[in-house]
Protein backbone atom coordinates (compact mmCIF):
# COMPACT_ATOMS: atom_id res chain seq x y z
CA UNK A 1 0.00 0.00 0.00
CA UNK A 2 1.52 3.37 -1.36
CA UNK A 3 0.98 6.07 1.40
CA UNK A 4 1.46 9.87 0.59
CA UNK A 5 2.50 11.95 3.58
CA UNK A 6 2.47 15.52 3.80
CA UNK A 7 3.79 16.56 6.75
CA UNK A 8 2.98 19.65 8.28
CA UNK A 9 5.50 21.18 10.87
CA UNK A 10 9.15 19.99 11.04
CA UNK A 11 10.19 21.27 14.88
CA UNK A 12 11.39 18.02 16.86
CA UNK A 13 8.78 15.73 16.87
CA UNK A 14 8.44 16.35 12.87
CA UNK A 15 11.96 16.08 12.37
CA UNK A 16 12.04 12.79 14.62
CA UNK A 17 8.82 11.18 12.65
CA UNK A 18 11.07 11.64 9.57
CA UNK A 19 14.14 9.71 10.61
CA UNK A 20 11.57 6.99 12.44
CA UNK A 21 9.73 6.93 9.02
CA UNK A 22 13.46 6.05 7.44
CA UNK A 23 14.74 3.70 10.75
CA UNK A 24 11.46 1.58 10.05
CA UNK A 25 10.88 1.65 6.27
CA UNK A 26 11.96 -2.05 5.81
CA UNK A 27 9.84 -3.19 8.46
CA UNK A 28 6.98 -1.09 7.39
CA UNK A 29 6.89 -2.68 4.23
CA UNK A 30 7.23 -6.59 4.97
CA UNK A 31 5.65 -6.33 8.21
CA UNK A 32 2.43 -3.95 7.54
CA UNK A 33 2.99 -4.17 3.24
CA UNK A 34 2.65 -0.39 3.76
CA UNK A 35 5.32 2.02 1.18
CA UNK A 36 5.03 5.44 3.05
CA UNK A 37 6.76 8.48 0.85
CA UNK A 38 7.12 12.28 2.08
CA UNK A 39 6.02 14.33 -0.76
CA UNK A 40 6.15 17.57 1.06
CA UNK A 41 7.43 19.35 4.32
CA UNK A 42 5.63 22.34 5.53
CA UNK A 43 6.41 25.50 7.70
CA UNK A 44 5.39 28.90 8.43
CA UNK A 45 7.19 30.36 5.39
CA UNK A 46 7.22 27.75 2.79
CA UNK A 47 8.74 23.97 2.39
CA UNK A 48 10.15 21.18 0.61
CA UNK A 49 8.38 18.94 -2.02
CA UNK A 50 8.57 16.51 -4.26
CA UNK A 51 5.31 15.21 -6.10
CA UNK A 52 7.53 11.68 -6.66
CA UNK A 53 8.49 11.97 -2.98
CA UNK A 54 11.71 13.35 -1.39
CA UNK A 55 14.54 11.12 -1.26
CA UNK A 56 14.90 9.62 1.74
CA UNK A 57 18.65 10.57 2.14
CA UNK A 58 17.73 13.85 1.85
CA UNK A 59 14.92 13.48 4.05
CA UNK A 60 17.40 12.19 6.74
CA UNK A 61 19.56 15.63 5.77
CA UNK A 62 17.07 17.72 6.32
CA UNK A 63 15.90 16.25 9.68
CA UNK A 64 19.49 16.62 11.26
CA UNK A 65 20.58 19.97 9.14
CA UNK A 66 19.43 23.33 10.69
CA UNK A 67 16.51 25.24 9.78
CA UNK A 68 14.57 24.13 6.81
CA UNK A 69 14.64 27.24 5.27
CA UNK A 70 17.78 27.47 4.68
CA UNK A 71 18.04 24.51 3.20
CA UNK A 72 18.70 23.42 -1.01
CA UNK A 73 15.15 22.87 -2.39
CA UNK A 74 13.10 25.15 0.00
CA UNK A 75 10.70 27.38 -1.64
CA UNK A 76 8.56 30.07 0.11
CA UNK A 77 4.78 29.87 0.01
CA UNK A 78 1.99 29.99 2.33
CA UNK A 79 1.18 26.72 4.33
CA UNK A 80 -2.66 27.06 3.61
CA UNK A 81 -1.90 26.67 -0.09
CA UNK A 82 -3.06 22.98 -0.43
CA UNK A 83 -2.94 22.68 -3.75
CA UNK A 84 0.51 23.14 -3.80
CA UNK A 85 1.45 21.22 -0.60
CA UNK A 86 -0.74 18.21 -0.34
CA UNK A 87 -0.58 14.98 -2.92
CA UNK A 88 -1.87 14.78 -5.87
CA UNK A 89 -5.49 12.88 -5.69
CA UNK A 90 -4.50 11.91 -9.28
CA UNK A 91 -2.29 9.43 -8.40
CA UNK A 92 -4.26 6.62 -6.57
CA UNK A 93 -2.03 6.76 -3.38
CA UNK A 94 -3.68 6.85 0.20
CA UNK A 95 -2.89 10.63 1.24
CA UNK A 96 -2.46 11.65 4.66
CA UNK A 97 -1.63 14.99 6.39
CA UNK A 98 0.33 14.72 9.31
CA UNK A 99 0.15 17.49 11.75
CA UNK A 100 2.63 18.46 14.03
CA UNK A 101 1.98 21.60 13.94
CA UNK A 102 0.95 24.20 17.40
CA UNK A 103 -1.87 26.11 17.09
CA UNK A 104 -4.29 28.69 19.38
CA UNK A 105 -5.84 26.50 21.85
CA UNK A 106 -9.49 29.03 21.48
CA UNK A 107 -9.71 28.86 18.01
CA UNK A 108 -8.11 26.04 17.30
CA UNK A 109 -6.42 27.70 14.02
CA UNK A 110 -4.62 27.60 11.76
CA UNK A 111 -4.75 23.76 12.03
CA UNK A 112 -8.44 23.49 12.37
CA UNK A 113 -9.59 25.10 9.32
CA UNK A 114 -6.40 23.58 7.80
CA UNK A 115 -6.56 19.99 8.44
CA UNK A 116 -10.95 20.57 7.57
CA UNK A 117 -10.01 21.42 4.17
CA UNK A 118 -7.90 18.77 4.05
CA UNK A 119 -10.04 16.29 4.42
CA UNK A 120 -12.64 17.91 2.60
CA UNK A 121 -9.93 17.35 -0.39
CA UNK A 122 -9.72 13.31 0.59
CA UNK A 123 -6.90 13.55 2.71
CA UNK A 124 -6.64 11.44 6.20
CA UNK A 125 -5.67 13.34 9.17
CA UNK A 126 -2.63 12.34 11.56
CA UNK A 127 -2.86 14.76 14.16
CA UNK A 128 -0.16 15.45 16.78
CA UNK A 129 -1.80 18.65 17.51
CA UNK A 130 -3.87 19.12 20.33
CA UNK A 131 -5.61 22.74 19.49
CA UNK A 132 -7.81 21.88 16.71
CA UNK A 133 -9.35 18.78 18.91
CA UNK A 134 -9.59 20.57 21.92
CA UNK A 135 -11.39 23.85 20.12
CA UNK A 136 -13.81 21.82 17.91
CA UNK A 137 -13.82 18.32 18.28
CA UNK A 138 -17.46 17.53 16.94
CA UNK A 139 -16.25 19.74 13.77
CA UNK A 140 -13.22 17.50 13.35
CA UNK A 141 -15.31 14.04 13.68
CA UNK A 142 -18.52 15.38 11.56
CA UNK A 143 -15.61 17.16 8.95
CA UNK A 144 -13.50 13.17 9.01
CA UNK A 145 -16.94 11.65 8.24
CA UNK A 146 -18.87 13.53 5.15
CA UNK A 147 -15.53 13.76 3.37
CA UNK A 148 -15.48 9.71 4.43
CA UNK A 149 -11.72 9.86 5.64
CA UNK A 150 -9.88 8.35 8.94
CA UNK A 151 -9.44 11.05 11.01
CA UNK A 152 -6.39 10.00 13.78
CA UNK A 153 -4.61 11.89 16.95
CA UNK A 154 -3.10 8.98 19.63
CA UNK A 155 -0.44 11.80 19.59
CA UNK A 156 -2.81 14.12 20.82
CA UNK A 157 -3.43 12.44 23.78
CA UNK A 158 -0.77 11.38 25.86
CA UNK A 159 1.69 9.77 22.51
CA UNK A 160 3.44 6.87 24.31
CA UNK A 161 0.69 6.13 26.84
CA UNK A 162 -2.20 4.03 24.07
CA UNK A 163 -5.21 6.24 25.81
CA UNK A 164 -7.35 6.56 22.80
CA UNK A 165 -6.35 3.54 21.42
CA UNK A 166 -7.58 1.05 24.16
CA UNK A 167 -10.81 3.17 24.22
CA UNK A 168 -12.01 2.64 20.80
CA UNK A 169 -10.06 -1.18 20.38
CA UNK A 170 -9.78 -2.75 24.04
CA UNK A 171 -12.95 -1.29 25.43
CA UNK A 172 -14.76 -1.41 22.53
CA UNK A 173 -18.79 -1.66 23.41
CA UNK A 174 -18.16 -0.94 26.94
CA UNK A 175 -19.31 2.81 28.58
CA UNK A 176 -16.52 4.34 29.97
CA UNK A 177 -18.21 5.82 33.30
CA UNK A 178 -14.81 8.08 34.39
CA UNK A 179 -11.20 7.86 33.08
CA UNK A 180 -8.23 9.63 35.48
CA UNK A 181 -5.14 9.95 34.42
CA UNK A 182 -1.39 11.55 35.34
CA UNK A 183 -0.96 12.46 31.78
CA UNK A 184 1.29 15.30 31.58
CA UNK A 185 5.20 14.00 32.06
CA UNK A 186 7.08 18.01 33.15
CA UNK A 187 4.49 17.69 35.98
CA UNK A 188 5.18 14.42 37.40
CA UNK A 189 9.05 14.61 37.08
CA UNK A 190 8.82 17.96 39.24
CA UNK A 191 6.30 16.44 42.07
CA UNK A 192 8.43 13.42 42.12
CA UNK A 193 11.72 15.22 42.19
CA UNK A 194 9.93 17.12 45.21
CA UNK A 195 9.12 14.41 46.96
CA UNK A 196 12.10 11.77 46.86
CA UNK A 197 14.49 15.12 46.82
CA UNK A 198 12.95 16.98 48.93
CA UNK A 199 13.58 20.54 46.02
CA UNK A 200 11.51 23.51 46.08
CA UNK A 201 9.06 23.68 43.12
CA UNK A 202 11.33 26.42 41.27
CA UNK A 203 14.49 23.91 42.36
CA UNK A 204 12.83 20.81 40.63
CA UNK A 205 11.61 22.93 37.73
CA UNK A 206 15.13 24.34 37.06
CA UNK A 207 16.27 20.31 37.07
CA UNK A 208 13.67 18.98 34.57
CA UNK A 209 14.34 22.37 32.34
CA UNK A 210 17.89 20.94 32.70
CA UNK A 211 17.13 17.58 31.39
CA UNK A 212 14.76 18.91 28.59
CA UNK A 213 11.82 17.83 30.05
CA UNK A 214 10.35 20.95 30.79
CA UNK A 215 10.52 23.79 27.97
CA UNK A 216 11.96 27.35 28.33
CA UNK A 217 8.33 28.63 29.64
CA UNK A 218 6.63 25.62 30.81
CA UNK A 219 3.32 27.55 31.14
CA UNK A 220 0.99 24.82 29.56
CA UNK A 221 2.58 22.32 31.62
CA UNK A 222 2.70 23.72 35.20
CA UNK A 223 -0.56 25.29 34.68
CA UNK A 224 -2.17 22.48 34.16
CA UNK A 225 -3.06 23.10 30.54
CA UNK A 226 -2.05 20.28 28.59
CA UNK A 227 -3.57 17.76 30.94
CA UNK A 228 -6.57 19.63 30.49
CA UNK A 229 -6.75 19.60 26.40
CA UNK A 230 -5.61 16.00 26.68
CA UNK A 231 -8.40 14.80 29.44
CA UNK A 232 -11.03 16.53 27.46
CA UNK A 233 -9.89 15.28 24.00
CA UNK A 234 -10.40 11.86 25.62
CA UNK A 235 -13.74 12.70 27.45
CA UNK A 236 -15.28 14.04 23.95
CA UNK A 237 -13.99 10.95 22.10
CA UNK A 238 -14.68 7.99 25.12
CA UNK A 239 -17.34 9.50 26.74
CA UNK A 240 -19.04 11.66 24.32
CA UNK A 241 -19.04 15.04 26.49
CA UNK A 242 -19.53 17.20 23.78
CA UNK A 243 -17.30 19.79 26.45
CA UNK A 244 -15.17 22.89 25.89
CA UNK A 245 -11.73 23.67 27.20
CA UNK A 246 -13.66 26.39 29.26
CA UNK A 247 -15.12 23.58 31.03
CA UNK A 248 -12.48 22.12 32.47
CA UNK A 249 -11.55 23.01 36.53
CA UNK A 250 -8.16 23.85 36.22
CA UNK A 251 -5.81 23.91 38.88
CA UNK A 252 -1.89 23.86 38.32
CA UNK A 253 1.51 22.93 40.52
CA UNK A 254 3.03 26.17 40.10
CA UNK A 255 1.53 26.54 44.77
CA UNK A 256 2.43 23.27 45.43
CA UNK A 257 5.36 23.16 48.59
CA UNK A 258 7.26 20.63 49.71
CA UNK A 259 5.41 21.14 53.05
CA UNK A 260 2.58 20.04 51.51
CA UNK A 261 4.46 17.08 50.35
CA UNK A 262 5.47 16.49 53.55
CA UNK A 263 1.70 16.88 55.03
CA UNK A 264 0.50 14.10 52.34
CA UNK A 265 3.32 11.65 52.57
CA UNK A 266 2.14 11.51 56.78
CA UNK A 267 -0.95 10.50 55.50
CA UNK A 268 0.49 7.52 53.29
CA UNK A 269 -0.38 9.51 49.76
CA UNK A 270 1.65 11.08 47.00
CA UNK A 271 0.86 14.31 45.32
CA UNK A 272 -0.05 13.40 41.26
CA UNK A 273 -1.72 16.28 38.84
CA UNK A 274 -4.24 13.95 37.84
CA UNK A 275 -7.68 14.85 35.08
CA UNK A 276 -10.15 13.02 35.66
CA UNK A 277 -13.41 13.44 33.64
CA UNK A 278 -16.28 11.12 35.62
CA UNK A 279 -20.15 10.69 34.30
CA UNK A 280 -22.71 12.04 36.49
CA UNK A 281 -26.07 11.31 35.18
CA UNK A 282 -26.85 12.93 31.39
CA UNK A 283 -23.18 14.94 32.10
CA UNK A 284 -19.67 14.96 32.20
CA UNK A 285 -17.32 16.79 34.66
CA UNK A 286 -13.92 17.02 33.97
CA UNK A 287 -11.31 18.81 36.28
CA UNK A 288 -7.34 18.62 36.77
CA UNK A 289 -5.44 19.30 40.04
CA UNK A 290 -2.88 18.20 42.07
CA UNK A 291 -4.12 14.95 43.96
CA UNK A 292 -3.00 13.22 47.16
CA UNK A 293 -3.02 9.88 45.86
CA UNK A 294 -2.70 6.51 47.93
CA UNK A 295 0.66 4.85 48.20
CA UNK A 296 -1.42 1.36 47.38
CA UNK A 297 -2.76 3.62 43.70
CA UNK A 298 -1.38 2.20 40.86
CA UNK A 299 -1.19 5.96 39.79
CA UNK A 300 0.97 6.73 42.93
CA UNK A 301 3.37 4.04 41.10
CA UNK A 302 3.82 6.46 37.91
CA UNK A 303 7.12 8.34 38.77
CA UNK A 304 9.58 10.41 36.98
CA UNK A 305 8.59 11.37 33.44
CA UNK A 306 5.94 8.50 33.41
CA UNK A 307 2.37 8.96 32.46
CA UNK A 308 -0.40 6.45 33.64
CA UNK A 309 -4.56 6.18 32.81
CA UNK A 310 -7.26 4.77 34.36
CA UNK A 311 -10.58 3.44 32.98
CA UNK A 312 -13.54 2.92 34.62
CA UNK A 313 -16.29 1.02 32.31
CA UNK A 314 -19.65 -1.13 32.94
CA UNK A 315 -18.20 -4.65 31.41
CA UNK A 316 -14.65 -4.62 32.36
CA UNK A 317 -14.35 -2.37 35.37
CA UNK A 318 -11.32 -0.84 35.97
CA UNK A 319 -8.41 -1.02 33.56
CA UNK A 320 -5.25 0.70 34.56
CA UNK A 321 -2.02 1.27 31.81
CA UNK A 322 1.16 2.89 33.38
CA UNK A 323 4.00 3.25 31.00
CA UNK A 324 4.87 4.45 27.46
CA UNK A 325 7.92 6.97 26.84
CA UNK A 326 7.42 10.74 26.62
CA UNK A 327 9.05 13.40 24.32
CA UNK A 328 9.49 13.63 20.50
CA UNK A 329 10.52 9.60 19.87
CA UNK A 330 7.00 8.77 21.66
CA UNK A 331 5.27 11.37 19.53
CA UNK A 332 6.75 10.40 16.15
CA UNK A 333 5.98 6.59 16.86
CA UNK A 334 2.38 7.89 17.84
CA UNK A 335 1.90 9.46 14.49
CA UNK A 336 3.46 6.00 12.90
CA UNK A 337 1.44 3.68 14.88
CA UNK A 338 -1.85 5.73 13.60
CA UNK A 339 -0.28 5.51 9.67
CA UNK A 340 -0.01 1.89 10.58
CA UNK A 341 -3.82 1.53 11.85
CA UNK A 342 -4.72 3.58 9.96
CA UNK A 343 -3.66 1.39 6.73
CA UNK A 344 -5.10 -1.62 8.22
CA UNK A 345 -8.27 -0.25 8.35
CA UNK A 346 -8.46 1.05 4.50
CA UNK A 347 -7.45 -2.36 3.65
CA UNK A 348 -9.81 -4.04 5.43
CA UNK A 349 -13.94 -4.19 6.28
CA UNK A 350 -13.60 -2.02 9.76
CA UNK A 351 -16.23 0.38 8.09
CA UNK A 352 -15.49 4.45 7.52
CA UNK A 353 -16.03 6.00 10.89
CA UNK A 354 -12.74 8.26 11.95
Amino acid sequence: MQIAISLYGFGNVGREFVRLLNRKMLYLKSRHGIEPRVVSIVTRRGGVRAESGIDWPVLVNLANAGTLSEQEGFVGGAPDDLDRWLPPEESGDIRVLVDATWSDLTTGEPGLSRLKEAARRGCHLVTLNKAPLVADFDGMVQAARKARVRLKFSGATAAGLPTIDTVRVSLAGAEVHSIEGVLNSTTNYILTAMSDNALSYEEALRRSQALGLAETDPERDVSGIDTACKILVLANAAMGARKRLSDVKVTGITDVTPRQIAYWAVQGRTLRLVGRAARTDDDVSIEVKPTPVPYRDFLAQVTGDGKGVRFTTDMFGELTIVGGAGGPSAAAGSALKDLVNLARALDGDQGLIP
